[in-house]
């Protein structure tokens, strides 16, 4: 299906004031803001769009600092752009959303890092990890490929060339202000997520095409003839004893049979060193990816790996001009190491009595303890407890003297010791709670409890130097051990606490489908849903009531408000963040001659 009039939904109004709603309020190259948007806004948008004249302004183009170093470029568009950039971005969400395969998990609808690492949870049989990433994806985009695989798909001339406008636009290069011609798609735009999935749709065509190939190879594994042989000498031994064998055999001496069963024991101890099934001929490729991140299992040998790995650098060297990134790509045993991918180690379990604890009242008819059986190499998720800790440390919440050793002193928090108490403790609940809802899946989730325990005391630290008191034992003798503090107004309903969990047993549950659809269901995303898809158009003035002139007035962001943190505050900030006024009264707020009734 091809697509040749779809630059003539820019041309709708409702469909770029619904576009506007969707947009945060950030600041643009010259401070520009979305204050004051209107009708006269969206029809001189839509008279640029008709005769093809509109043109972006140059981004704003800053630079944050990762944890490895180095600085990544962050493109900031003008307000006004980001309301036909996130137009451009719906339209092309519709046309290709139905295309991506379901191995592509970023920035889709319904997806996300946890449904990614959720199926990594459904490959059987790993032996090795393929753990990938694409070496400086958004500054090697060629835009010419890229124009050429839209226009596959969408026949509209008009649309194309607005396509080609928005990633040609130069950027300001900040502190220093200049104009500079760019090569490169910025991260921040809102068309990146959706030209990205765009462009590595190629990619998840070819690793596809890998994958059924593999289940045409063959069976990956087959019985174990030595397995089988002792199996069916223990099933001939144990006829003996069964009551419909009475007639058939004679009755055996204590002796014979105490003999019999050692017999039977020695060989049941023998078959469990020996594998059921050994490799066939067959493999099988497993693919998930995430944005420029992907993770390939193979259930094969490291030949095969290492084979599928050349396969994959040289499409991508050939056929999208992009290459792997070195220190980020590489081939992982899936039994002996683990590969890192979104935020969690992955391994496969490689015994059948090793990684799982005794069974709770399972025992044989011989008294014997069973172990819980998994199956060989079944690929779970685990928390990377070490990432973490040294990330508390970069936020000055920990020091490390020897991690493996478990060496790790908590310390005071300097920058919130001028908080006040339940702040304090609801910044600790804020790294905590997020910890806790993400490994939510985690195999290994038992091991929070150590970060449990360096937030809490990191928390007893700041309150001890904040009250100075003399040590941590004082802090919690005053608050208890859960640091209960209360708020300044003195209700115990209100009280603020750190979310100590006695507990933290293995739960291995993901997040999924609620990840676009913002949790519809909940009160609160109900609630945000609806103010963020009302029409603004011909709505009336807040003052004075008039539809004359009716533009959209910003009130100060959300996070400088001093509403409370509770839900009818952020269900009023909300309602309230942008206000329909009329050119005049909007004049009359911003230059603070107006005095009748607060609209803030």
């Amino acid at each position: 299906m091809s697509f040749d009039k779809i630059y003539d939904k820019l041309l709708d109004p409702n469909f770029l004031w619904k576009s506007y709603f969707e947009i945060s309020n950030k600041k643009g190259v010259n401070n520009e803001t979305l204050d004051g948007f209107s009708d006269e806004d969206v029809k001189n948008i839509i008279n640029k769009l008709k005769d093809q004249s509109f043109a972006f302004k140059p981004f704003k183009r800053i630079y944050i600092e990762n944890p490895n170093g180095k600085k990544r470029p962050i493109g900031v568009p003008g307000p006004k752009d980001k309301v036909v950039l996130k137009a451009m971005s719906k339209l092309l969400v519709k046309v290709f959303e139905p295309e991506f395969l379901n191995t592509n998990h970023g920035f889709r609808p319904k997806k996300g890092t946890h449904t990614a690492l959720e199926s990594i949870t459904k490959w059987s049989g790993t032996k090795w990890f393929i753990q990938g990433g694409i070496d400086a994806f958004f500054d090697s985009i060629q835009h010419h490929l890229l124009i050429c695989i839209l226009s596959k798909k969408i026949n509209d001339k008009r649309f194309l060339d607005l396509c080609w406008k928005a990633i040609k636009v130069n950027y300001v290069q900040f502190p220093n202000v200049n104009i500079e011609k760019r090569n490169v798609i910025d991260t921040s735009q809102t068309l990146s997520p959706i030209l990205a999935n765009i462009l590595f749709h190629e990619f998840d065509l070819f690793m596809d095409k890998l994958i059924k190939d593999s289940q045409d190879s063959g069976q990956t594994s087959k019985v174990n003839p030595e397995y089988k042989k002792i199996h069916t000498k223990i099933s001939n031994l144990r006829q003996a004893f069964l009551p419909s064998s009475k007639s058939r055999y004679k009755p055996f001496s204590d002796e014979k049979k105490q003999n019999r069963l050692n017999e039977i024991l020695a060989l049941e101890k023998l078959r469990r060193k020996l594998p059921s099934t050994i490799k066939a001929e067959g493999y099988r490729i497993y693919y998930v990816r995430y944005a420029d991140d992907f993770l390939i299992g193979i259930n094969g040998n490291e030949v095969i790996a290492k084979t599928v790995r050349l396969k994959i650098n040289e499409f991508l060297n050939s056929k999208l001009s992009l290459s792997l990134k070195g220190s980020k790509t590489k081939v992982t045993s899936a039994l002996t190491s683990r590969a890192y991918f979104l935020g969690a180690f992955t391994r496969a379990l490689t015994s059948r009595t090793n990684d799982q604890p005794n069974r709770k009242n399972s025992v044989t008819k011989f008294n014997r303890k069973v172990r819980a059986r998994i199956p060989q190499r079944y690929v779970r998720c685990f928390v990377p407890i070490e990432n973490i800790v040294k990330k508390l440390k970069e936020q000055g919440i920990c020091k490390i003297y020897n991690f493996r050793n478990r060496q790790v002193i908590p310390k005071r928090k300097t920058s919130w010791i001028f908080l006040d108490n339940e702040q304090i403790i609801g910044k600790y609940n804020s790294i905590w709670n997020g910890l806790l809802n993400y490994y939510s899946f985690a195999y290994n989730r038992a091991q929070l409890n150590f970060i449990q325990y360096l937030l809490l005391h990191s928390a007893a630290c700041t309150l001890m130097d904040k009250l100075r008191l003399r040590s941590r034992a004082k802090v919690f003798k005053k608050f208890g051990k859960e640091l209960v503090v209360k708020k300044a107004n003195g209700e115990q309903d209100k009280d603020v606490k750190f979310n100590y969990q006695t507990t933290l047993k293995r739960l291995e549950q993901f997040n999924t489908g609620k990840k676009d659809d913002k949790n519809i269901g909940l009160p609160y995303y109900v609630f945000d849903y609806a103010i963020r898809t009302k029409k603004p158009f011909n709505a009336q003035c807040s003052i004075c009531g008039t539809n004359f002139n009716v533009e959209m007035h910003h009130k100060r962001p959300l996070k400088a408000s001093k509403t409370d943190n509770t839900f009818n505050g952020i269900k009023s900030n909300l309602a309230r963040k942008q206000i329909p006024l009329c050119k005049k009264c909007h004049s009359k707020v911003h230059v603070g001659s107006y005095n009748g009734p607060g609209i803030y």
